[in-house]
């Protein structure tokens, strides 16, 4: 019941639901930030801003703002994490819907490695 009141989201390596977990792609950094760009835009999404330092992009869309983070571990594998907020009191489960539609997305167009590979 939890889940329906929440209005935020947030993968980590080692999350109690299994779904919410880092994910990791066979792919360059550069190729993950594209395709984290790509998917933005199928969903309708605004690319608000990109921190090269941190390999954060951020993203907005109607009544919602998401950070995903693209941390490269070698030259040809990167780990993709995501921090959803809803701007609504009651979340009704969206978060985590957005944050997997997103994964789902990444998942066709890189190369899926695994998940929670690092912990």
């Amino acid at each position: 019941m939890a889940g329906f009141f929440q209005t935020s989201c947030e993968t980590r390596e080692l999350h109690n639901d299994v779904q919410l977990r880092t994910r990791y792609y066979r792919n360059s950094f550069v190729q993950t930030k594209d395709a984290i760009e790509k998917a933005g835009k199928e969903m309708g999404f605004e690319i608000r801003g990109f921190n090269q330092a941190h390999g954060e992009i951020d993203i907005i869309g109607n009544g919602f703002e998401a950070i995903i983070t693209a941390l490269q571990i070698t030259p040809i594998e990167t780990g993709v994490d995501i921090k959803m907020n809803l701007f609504s009191f009651i979340g009704m489960g969206k978060p985590k819907k957005l944050t997997l539609q997103i994964y789902a997305l990444l998942d066709k167009l890189l190369k899926f490695k695994g998940v929670s590979l690092h912990p």
